[in-house]
């Protein structure tokens, strides 16, 4: 009993889907099977897409702006764009200071504190400022390449 009930049910699909193939050609069916889920994946990433992208168009304005501040900081309200003027104004106070403590047959050490550390930043200054400002001007090019950062130095 079991076979014929299996031979009706083959028999009723034969008859369906040879009326369904004058209908509609089955390989069709076949491709739209099989391209579904991808097409339904590609869909719901594109409909995602825009709010992914925009979250990371957000993420770098706010980091732009962080760097932004934060160079500008550095840049405008510290110090180091100044050394290379602090540097000659300096040089001049040590030389007099040289001159001074020679007429007065001292040494330059016993008259300020920390007279080693400022002859020897004044000989390493031109390279610190060179290296500050092929680090800066790095920073701007990546920068620019990617976030459009102002530059503060000028």
């Amino acid at each position: 009993m079991a076979i014929r009930f299996n031979q009706v049910i083959l028999d009723k699909l034969k008859k369906n889907r040879t009326e369904l193939s004058k209908k509609v050609d089955l390989s069709l069916v076949d491709d739209i099977d099989s391209s579904e889920d991808y097409f339904m994946q590609s869909y719901d990433e594109a409909s995602y897409g825009a709010d992914f992208l925009n979250e990371w168009i957000d993420k770098i304005n706010d980091f732009n702006t962080e760097l932004s501040i934060a160079v500008d900081n550095y840049i405008l309200n510290g110090a180091a764009r100044n050394l290379e003027e602090e540097a000659e104004v300096m040089r001049e106070y040590i030389l007099k200071l040289e001159s001074t403590a020679n007429d007065l047959g001292v040494n330059p050490d016993e008259l300020i504190r920390n007279y080693a550390g400022i002859t020897q930043a004044l000989m390493d200054s031109e390279n610190v400022r060179e290296r500050f400002q092929s680090a800066y001007d790095e920073l701007l090019y990546e920068a620019n390449e990617r976030f459009g950062l102002s530059n503060f130095m000028k």
